[in-house]
């Protein structure tokens, strides 16, 4: 069982990558896999996916077709993304980016980090879109209106959007 100290460390192989490959990943975290209650609420927040392989390359992952192609096939497959990505890391930002359909980036000579733009409402139709898988593990999970309302919440401020929703009365 997971505990609330724990991370979940996915890491995918670069072979798997290029070849699409989850079955593992499904076979331990697949819907049918998962526990369900407690267990399933305790999973909440706790994973980062991991790509290996490109480590030499300069470009950014979410610039590359092969990682690309490969985080919107484990999207198709395993839509739950909202629910069991550490919101602490750049994890989910990057496997968004992947999803993404117009991406233009930038790097200034110099500085460490690229620059990505995008469509805002390429962003926002890929939210809307995350939170029915989001609301179905959260009750799943047993998960209260609030617990709900604070990982919905999390999740627009980690994509740093506004939320300004009134939470639920209960």
């Amino acid at each position: 069982m997971i505990d609330e100290h724990s991370a979940v460390m996915v890491i995918f192989s670069e072979p798997q990558v290029r070849h699409c490959k989850t079955a593992h990943f499904l076979k331990t975290f697949g819907p049918d896999a998962l526990p369900e209650g407690p267990d399933l609420a305790a999973m909440m927040g706790k994973f980062q996916f991991l790509v290996e392989g490109w480590d030499d390359d300069p470009q950014e992952l979410y610039s590359i077709p092969e990682v690309r192609k490969f985080y919107q096939h484990l999207h198709r497959v395993w839509p739950y993304w909202f629910f069991f990505c550490d919101l602490r890391t750049e994890t989910l930002t990057m496997m968004t980016m992947c999803l993404l359909p117009n991406l233009s980036g930038y790097k200034r000579l110099g500085e460490p980090n690229a620059a990505v733009e995008y469509d805002p409402m390429d962003l926002l139709n890929f939210i809307k879109k995350n939170f029915v898988p989001l609301n179905t593990m959260m009750e799943r999970a047993g998960m209260s209106e609030m617990d709900i309302y604070n990982r919905t919440r999390d999740v627009f401020h980690h994509y740093k959007l506004p939320y300004e929703s009134e939470p639920p009365q209960e």
